[in-house]
């Protein structure tokens, strides 16, 4: 007769594939460092264990109600995900090197490499998940027309938009730059369009840029688009120059509050609207591709009823996941001319209206401002190099602007010989002023060396 042994309150056994599925869980949520645990997607807080491990219990009944979880499959899944040592790196939690980069494309959360893990703040939108869509720009298609009426323009920003959705993980080197006078044209819509086209959760949206160039500005810098609403500077403000670096530097230097400064590897690409001219913008700026937005269907125009309703239509299709991705499949599969760049603006070929008016009412300022310059030195010849510091360092333009603006002033260029030195220099002469072997002559009749000339310059200015 066989004896039956009883074993009272036995465990029930432990499923190693439900093991390995939570402790993957678990890797996948967190990262540690120095004893401290971190949610990777709230990496400013630190965690303790027990309250990983509390966190983790509710998570895995919210995520995997299949999985009938225990006290001991719990303990074997922490055990396996925090207290042993493997080489399964996806089902132990990585050791965080304090890094947080954006890598658009790659939807790994935790970026392993050499025993240490990076946590990545891009995400996959939820609408790039769906499957079975076709492309189309639905509503889209109509405000593209309505906002960007003249068809080089419109190109050239869905040109720019396709190629930043297809070539998600680079960055351009120049930005879209929306103006108009008016309100309710449709500036703040099409933003809002590309936000969610990026996600939301990539994109920052932000008034003016006082937070994207502060000291601490590195979450605007790990995200993928920055928005940057009634954008005004100063062309020789350290935020413009600080933004220019932004637009076209791949690594720039950045830090958190209480954290060391680090280099940041960005991939951000930029929008900016404003309801007031940019004449800040440099002459020849190959930055900014501005773009007026005026039509009848802003906030007081006679088509303002009409327009409103299609911004309706659009908001929308943004809120349909499904129509959202039918959008975002027609710009990944637009065809780019190979004519457009992304890296590089001919404002000579590319350039809009309003940016001509932009650079002509720039040059003009820049023009008086040397006139004045030249009219206080008193002096009728001066040498390029000199014309040049005050152009690049007082007046912030661009050295290839200085013939023009010389130009414009009546001013004419010439090689010349003087001080001694046995090569010719290039030296700009007020008009009605000529050089004739190392003299100055002028229409009067009077002749002065040219060295003994350039002497009344200031002793601060070099030759």
């Amino acid at each position: 007769m066989t004896n039956i042994v009883h074993i009272p309150n036995a465990k029930p056994a432990i499923d190693p594939a439900h093991v390995s599925i939570l402790a993957k869980a678990v890797a996948s949520w967190f990262v540690r460092r120095d004893g401290k645990y971190y949610d990777i997607d709230r990496p400013n807080v630190a965690i303790s264990r027990v309250d990983v491990k509390q966190i983790c219990v509710s998570r895995f009944k919210d995520e995997f109600p299949a999985i009938p979880l225990t006290n001991e499959l719990a303990k074997a899944a922490f055990s396996l995900s925090m207290e042993q040592t493997h080489t399964d790196a996806e089902r132990i939690v990585a050791v965080w090197n304090g890094q947080r980069v954006c890598r658009p494309g790659d939807s790994n959360r935790i970026i392993r490499e050499r025993g240490l893990a990076s946590l990545n703040s891009w995400t996959v939108p939820a609408y790039r998940t769906l499957g079975d869509i076709k492309a189309d720009y639905g509503p889209a298609s109509e405000f593209f027309d309505r906002i960007f009426p003249r068809e080089a323009e419109r190109d050239m920003i869905l040109n720019w938009l396709a190629w930043n959705l297809q070539h998600e993980d680079d960055k351009p080197a120049w930005a879209p730059f929306l103006f108009s006078r008016s309100k309710g044209s449709g500036k703040s819509t099409f933003c809002q369009i590309v936000a969610r086209l990026f996600g939301d959760g990539n994109t920052v949206v932000q008034n003016n840029v006082d937070k994207l160039t502060s000291k601490f500005n590195m979450t605007a810098l790990q995200s993928k688009l920055v928005i940057s609403e009634e954008l005004q500077l100063r062309p020789d403000s350290t935020q413009s120059n600080t933004l220019k670096t932004y637009i076209t530097e791949r690594t720039t230097l950045s830090e958190l509050k209480g954290c060391e400064a680090e280099r940041v590897d960005q991939r951000c690409c930029f929008i900016f609207t404003t309801n007031h001219l940019p004449i800040w913008i440099e002459a020849e700026d190959r930055r900014y591709y501005v773009v007026e937005v005026e039509h009848d269907g802003h906030a007081s125009g006679p088509e303002s009823q009409a327009f409103r309703a299609l911004v309706e239509r659009v908001l929308l299709q943004l809120d349909d996941p499904k129509q959202l991705a039918a959008l975002y499949l027609a710009l990944m599969t637009r065809a780019i001319p190979a004519t457009f760049s992304a890296k590089s603006l001919n404002i000579e070929n590319d350039g809009t209206e309003v940016m001509k008016r932009i650079q002509s009412a720039t040059r003009q300022v820049s023009v008086d401002q040397l006139e004045e310059f030249l009219s206080t030195k008193k002096i009728n010849a001066l040498p390029e190099a000199v014309v040049t510091i005050f152009v690049r360092d007082k007046l912030h333009a661009n050295i290839n602007s200085t013939r023009h603006m010389m130009s414009e002033l009546g001013w004419s260029k010439q090689k010349v010989k003087w001080g001694g030195v046995d090569y010719a220099r290039a030296i700009w002469v007020r008009p009605d002023f000529v050089v004739e072997r190392g003299n100055l002559l002028g229409t009067d009749g009077s002749t002065v060396a040219i060295a003994e000339h350039l002497a009344l310059l200031e002793p601060d200015i070099e030759l």
